[in-house]
């Protein structure tokens, strides 16, 4: 009875503490977005080439995150509201 009632215990503390992939690559998106606005701030600000490159880099990223989403466009609109 008790291995039984630890095991169960275990298993519920391991299922409740894990992140889905997806919800992983959420956050990671999120993050990107924050930096994206502060580069498309210091940008506009005071323009330069390699903020604008900057700027297409990270787009790039969230673009492929969305993708190994496996629904791009649920994906971007999540990122992307505000």
């Amino acid at each position: 009875m008790k291995i039984t009632y630890l095991t169960l215990t275990l298993l519920v503390a391991l299922l409740g503490s894990c992140t889905s992939e997806y919800e992983e690559r959420m956050v990671e998106a999120k993050i990107l977005k924050a930096k994206l606005s502060l580069v498309k701030e210091t940008n506009f600000t005071a323009p330069n080439h390699r903020l604008s490159i900057e700027i297409k880099k990270i787009l790039d990223e969230i673009n492929f995150l969305a993708k190994l989403s496996g629904n791009k466009e649920v994906f971007l609109q999540e990122v992307f509201e505000n």
